[in-house]
């Protein structure tokens, strides 16, 4: 048991130095300003105005709901990034054919992605309260507090978006569409409860959409709504996780020729 805990450490630790180490995010220091400052301030304030242009009945509930999102999108996408690097080094492939599932793998990949997307989802969140006009600190901690199970659901995710994209021609594709789609599927503009009935329906399939109604929600619905999210991200992990042991599947049966 000591020496299965002493490898899965060694794998996960080799996992994120090398994670670390191919981050371009601080390649520079424009690179770090417009990854860590620029690029969320802009997400947040283009669903921040687009909410005002669709009459949204709180503002500064859209802002604190475009960081989350943005938090759980950024994970994800570092996660499939990752990945797709990895896959081009044959990384993912040697991994996947060794193991069935290696968790300290995909632990691995998403601890730089969690960080910088961390680091992010502070500075929206901080810039949406210092501008909000009550400066509420109790939705301020709400906030913060959803910021874990967030990244949960950003992982699990990236993990779907990751694990279909191996028998996709962009391996980027899961995690653009994530990205498109997710703002809308959970109610960042306009709470769920005054969207159609058909979008609600469809939005309980969608993780992250529970968090963000935990924000106007009340405390007893609270682990309901956030239990939701997490059993649906993890059916999507699933879901990859499914794709890509199918893939080694073919590949060790030759009915596959290229790399996974």
């Amino acid at each position: 048991m000591r020496a299965r805990a002493l490898a899965f450490a060694y794998r996960f630790s080799s996992g994120v130095r090398v994670s670390w180490a191919s981050s371009t995010a601080f390649a520079t220091l424009g690179t770090a300003v417009v990854t860590l400052l620029v690029l969320p301030l802009l997400d947040v304030l283009f669903d921040v105005l687009m909410g005002s242009d669709l009459s949204a009945p709180d503002l500064v509930r859209t802002g604190y709901a475009a960081a989350l999102v943005a938090l759980a999108v950024s994970v994800a996408s570092g996660v499939v990034g990752t990945v797709a690097t990895d896959r081009m080094l044959g990384v993912f492939q040697e991994v996947h054919t060794r193991r069935r599932l290696d968790v300290a793998y995909w632990l691995s990949v998403a601890v730089v992605p969690a960080l910088l997307a961390a680091s992010t989802a502070t500075v929206a969140i901080g810039v949406v309260f210092a501008l909000s006009p009550l400066h509420d600190v109790g939705a301020l901690g709400r906030v913060i507090t959803l910021a874990a199970p967030t990244i949960v659901c950003g992982l699990l995710m990236g993990i779907m978006a990751a694990g279909v994209g191996v028998n996709l021609p962009d391996p980027y594709l899961g995690a653009t569409i994530i990205a498109t789609f997710l703002p809308l599927l959970t109610g960042v503009i306009v709470p769920l409860e005054q969207c159609p009935t058909w979008l609600q329906a469809l939005a309980h399939l969608v993780p992250v959409s529970g968090t963000l109604t935990v924000l106007d929600a009340p405390a007893a619905a609270v682990p309901a709504l956030l239990g939701r999210d997490l059993a649906v991200a993890a059916v999507w992990a699933g879901i990859g996780l499914a794709v890509t042991r199918r893939a080694v599947t073919r590949l060790r049966q030759g009915q596959r020729t290229d790399t996974i």
